[in-house]
């Protein structure tokens, strides 16, 4: 089985790099899919972030897993399920709480625990990585399944359990959850998913008077999906089959090393299913990453950015990876000896050879890319490299990194937290010649020229001074072009 589950990782790295012919998930242009991703949240100094996702179906409801992952390192830090109605919405609002960071919802909208009113959770966090880990991340948002009345009993109870009466799901415990000792499985109550999910997260700063609303990345699939319901359940999957459990999985449902006995060793729950790597109408998680590495990767990105004084301008540009996690390689297999009795820990050590993320420095988590070219908005740009440097450095740098999953590269900011939204676990400035202009940033990787997959925007914060006793500040957000 290990011998298989390596299989598995190297044809993920060999398809991401050839490149898959035809491949059946793309972006979708209407920001409606069967998959999104919110390429940021944040609750760093004062942010709060507010999210909603939506079923644009007006006939069949959805199943959906919902996974908060932090930016350092994509571990699971809140995942649970929401059922949405036909045309339902769902929002909450995600804030800090003490160290960590909280979900808030008055939603009547079904969800897996009953309330997902809860501070995030710190047990996939390595301990240096506890206090701040919680606080700036991703979020993936997958169709398990659709929820369809007129088929069979199991899913027209199921339809009845979750469909809004005069405003609110009756959420029927006995049908999303059952009374035995385990979770019921709803594989058979639900239908084969379908596109309909759109979802935008907006981070607000009541004490700064700003805000910038992103919209998700929609992942759409062209071919025929199956059920891809696992229950939200602590209940261990075996190594020994990888994946037996629940019935609806076979083996290599996923490409995440980290539960690869042979590799990272962490116990695997079934909540750890779905991700973005479990087979979505593809033949395994190897092409499954394959066809996101294709669908999401990018030379380069190019925005705008204003960092004026006169005017105080902060520009973020936030490049957020999210199949990064699955290729890693692990280190310090978890064991009891070392303390976690759990096996929830594993540390990176590096990235897969010849995967687009080989030559990661593992102690800094970042990759080194391809240099800058800036513009002013007169049409100059940068001739001599050595001007624009990676500050606080003032003897100018010959590399340029990306660090973590969700890097964030403020622009003449300095050092500390970025400028537009103070961000801090992944942020770093990059200092250019030129206050405002045009920048294309590499998003290729340096060691072996990989594009690397990334979705993001740029965040543009600016202070008018001439409205009221203390002026306001506005937020912008461009979307990436490339």
């Amino acid at each position: 089985m290990k011998k298989k589950l390596l299989a598995v990782g190297v044809a993920a790295t060999l398809g991401a790099l050839s490149g898959v012919s035809n491949a059946a998930i793309t972006v979708a242009q209407n920001g409606v899919g069967h998959i999104n991703v919110l390429p940021y949240y944040s609750v760093q100094s004062g942010n709060t972030t507010l999210i909603s996702i939506a079923n644009t179906d007006a006939v069949n409801g959805k199943a959906v897993k919902v996974r908060f992952r932090g930016a350092q390192f994509s571990d699971d830090v809140f995942d649970f399920q929401v059922f949405l109605s036909p045309a339902d919405v769902w929002t909450a609002a995600v804030s800090l709480d003490g160290t960590v960071a909280r979900l808030a919802t008055s939603d009547k909208s079904c969800t897996l625990p009953v309330s997902v009113n809860q501070q995030f959770v710190t047990a996939r966090l390595l301990d240096a990585n506890k206090a701040q880990g919680t606080r700036e991340g991703y979020v993936e948002i997958i169709n398990m399944g659709d929820i369809v009345t007129g088929g069979t009993a199991a899913q027209t109870a199921l339809f009845t359990a979750t469909k809004h009466v005069n405003g609110v799901a009756p959420c029927t415990s006995s049908v999303l959850i059952g009374s035995g000792t385990t979770p019921n499985d709803l594989t058979t109550s639900l239908s084969a998913p379908t596109s309909g999910l759109t979802s935008f997260a907006t981070i607000i700063n009541v004490a700064s008077s700003k805000a910038f609303t992103i919209p998700g990345t929609a992942l759409v699939q062209s071919t025929a999906v199956p059920v891809r319901y696992s229950r939200q359940a602590n209940l261990t999957i075996g190594t020994a089959s990888f994946g037996s459990v629940p019935p609806a999985f076979a083996a290599a449902q996923t490409a995440d090393s980290v539960f690869n006995p042979a590799t990272g060793n962490v116990t695997m729950y079934e909540f750890d299913l779905p991700d973005l790597s479990t087979p979505y109408g593809t033949a395994d998680a190897a092409a499954q990453l394959a066809e996101l590495q294709t669908a999401l990767q990018k030379a380069s990105v190019i925005t705008e950015y204003a960092t004026a004084d006169n005017i105080l301008a902060a520009t973020d540009v936030v490049l957020s990876q999210p199949t990064r996690r699955y290729y890693y390689t692990w280190t310090d297999t978890p064991n009891a000896g070392d303390g976690d009795t759990l096996k929830t820990l594993a540390t990176v050590a590096g990235a897969v050879a010849g995967s687009p993320y080989a030559g990661l420095a593992a102690s800094t988590n970042s990759i080194v890319v391809g240099a800058p070219a800036v513009y002013d908005r007169e049409e100059r740009t940068v001739v001599d490299q050595s001007s624009i440097v990676i500050s606080p450095n003032p003897q100018g740098s010959a590399t340029w990194t990306l660090i973590g999953e969700v890097s964030v590269v403020s622009i003449n900011n300095g050092s500390g937290a970025s400028g537009a939204l103070k961000a801090s676990l992944t942020a770093q400035d990059y200092t250019f010649a030129y206050d405002d202009g045009l920048v294309r940033l590499s998003t290729t990787n340096q060691a072996n020229g990989a594009p690397l997959p990334v979705i993001g925007f740029t965040a543009v914060n600016v202070f008018n001074s001439s409205v009221g006793a203390s002026g306001t500040n506005y937020g912008q957000v461009l979307p990436l072009k490339w």
